[in-house]
C-alpha cells in the first residue's frame, strides 16, 4: 500500500498535481490512499500513525523540505515502512540532493520502477533549552542561514512571490539584506571531546544533503548514506567579501575559501556567546546558545533510485 502524504499548499503540491498523481497510480493499478495536510504537524501525525499500525507500507511525501522534515519526525526507526520523497515545494533541496527528478510525475514513475532500497541518514538536534530534540533530513544550521529562513517565513514576500512562481527570489532578497544586518557571534565547537573557539562566525551548517536554501550547494561532498555530518562553517569574512562568496555557493566552490571550514563528524556540540536561530530543513525551531547535532545510528529505508551514493560499510559501528 502506498500512503501519499501531500501538502497541496506547497508550490508544486496543488490539486492538479494530486489529480495527475492519482491518474498515474490508477493506471499502474497501484493500491494507494491520500492524506492531505491542512496545518503544521499533520505530516508528522500521519506518518506516525502509519508506522504505529505495524503494516508494511510505502510512504510518499509530496511537498517542500518542511513537509519532508515533518514526515521524518513522525517516523519510527526502524519500522516496516519505506519513505519516498517527491518534489512539491519551491526549493526541493532534499529531492535535488538525492538526484531525483524535479518533476513530480517523472519522480513518481522512477519510484514505481525501483525495487532496491538503501539506508539514508537522519540528523538530530538537541538544544539545551526547552525545545528538546528535533530530527532533520537534509540540513540544519545556526546563524546567517537560519536568520534568513526566519525572516522569509515571517514576511508576506514569499507568499506573494510563490504566486508568481518566484519563491526562490524571496530567499535571495533576504539573503542580501542579512549579509549586513545579521550580527556575527563567537562559538565554541566541540568534536570528539576536543574544543576550539571561533570568533566572528557567520554561520554553522550541519548537512546530510548537498543543498539548502533553494539550490545552494552548501556541502558539495556531503553523502547522505555515510553516517556522518558535513559541517560547513564561515567566519572572519567581511560583509562585502561575503557578497562575492554568495555566487560561489551555487557552485559549491565557497568551501575553497580560507575562512570556510568543512568538518566531517558523527556528532558536534556548539556553544555560542549569544542566542542564534536554529533551523532544520529550512524550518526555524527556536533560538539557542547551546546545541548538539548528531547523525543517528539508525537509518531510514528509501528507494535507491537517485544518485548512487556509497552507503555505510557493513562493519561500521554506530
Amino acid at each position: 500500500m502506498i500512503h501519499i502524504v501531500i501538502n497541496e499548499h506547497a508550490k508544486k503540491g496543488r490539486k492538479t498535481q494530486t489529480d495527475k498523481l492519482r491518474e498515474l497510480l490508477t493506471k499502474k493499478k497501484a493500491a494507494f490512499t491520500i492524506h492531505r495536510t491542512t496545518q503544521p504537524g499533520d505530516a508528522t501525525d500521519f506518518v506516525r500513525k502509519i508506522c504505529d499500525s505495524g503494516e508494511k507500507a510505502d510512504i510518499w511525501v509530496v511537498g517542500g523540505d518542511g513537509t519532508i522534515n515533518e514526515a521524518v519526525n513522525g517516523l519510527r526507526i526502524p519500522s516496516q515502512v519505506t519513505l519516498s520523497v517527491l518534489p512539491g515545494g519551491s526549493g526541493n533541496d532534499y529531492v535535488k540532493g538525492l538526484g531525483l527528478p524535479g518533476d513530480l510525475i517523472d519522480c513518481a514513475k522512477k519510484l514505481l520502477g525501483t525495487t532496491e532500497t538503501r539506508g539514508y541518514d537522519v540528523g538530530e538536534t538537541e538544544t539545551f533549552e526547552e525545545r528538546g530534540t528535533v530530527r532533520f533530513a537534509g540540513s540544519c544550521g545556526i546563524g546567517y542561514d537560519a536568520k534568513v529562513c526566519h525572516e522569509v517565513d515571517n514576511s508576506a514576500l514569499k507568499k506573494v512571490l510563490n504566486k508568481l512562481h518566484l519563491g526562490k527570489l524571496a530567499y535571495f532578497i533576504v539573503a542580501l539584506k542579512q549579509v549586513f544586518a545579521n550580527p556575527r557571534f563567537n562559538a565554541t565547537v566541540i568534536i570528539d571531546g576536543e574544543s576550539r573557539t571561533y570568533s566572528d562566525v557567520i554561520f554553522l551548517c550541519f548537512m546530510n544533503n548537498r543543498y539548502e536554501g533553494g539550490g545552494l550547494k552548501m556541502a558539495p561532498d556531503a553523502n547522505p548514506c555515510d553516517g556522518k555530518l558535513s559541517v560547513v562553517m564561515a567566519h572572519g569574512i567581511r560583509p562585502l567579501r561575503v557578497l562575492t562568496l554568495l555566487p560561489k555557493l551555487m557552485r559549491g566552490t565557497h568551501v575553497k575559501h580560507r575562512n570556510v571550514d568543512v568538518i566531517s563528524c558523527r556528532e558536534i556540540e556548539v556553544i555560542t556567546n549569544q542566542k542564534q536561530y536554529l533551523h532544520t530543513d529550512g524550518d526555524v525551531q527556536c533560538q539557542t546558545r547551546h546545541v548538539r547535532v548528531s547523525c543517528l545510528p539508525e537509518q531510514i529505508r528509501m528507494p535507491a533510485c537517485g544518485t548512487q551514493y556509497e552507503g555505510r560499510p557493513k562493519t561500521a559501528q554506530p
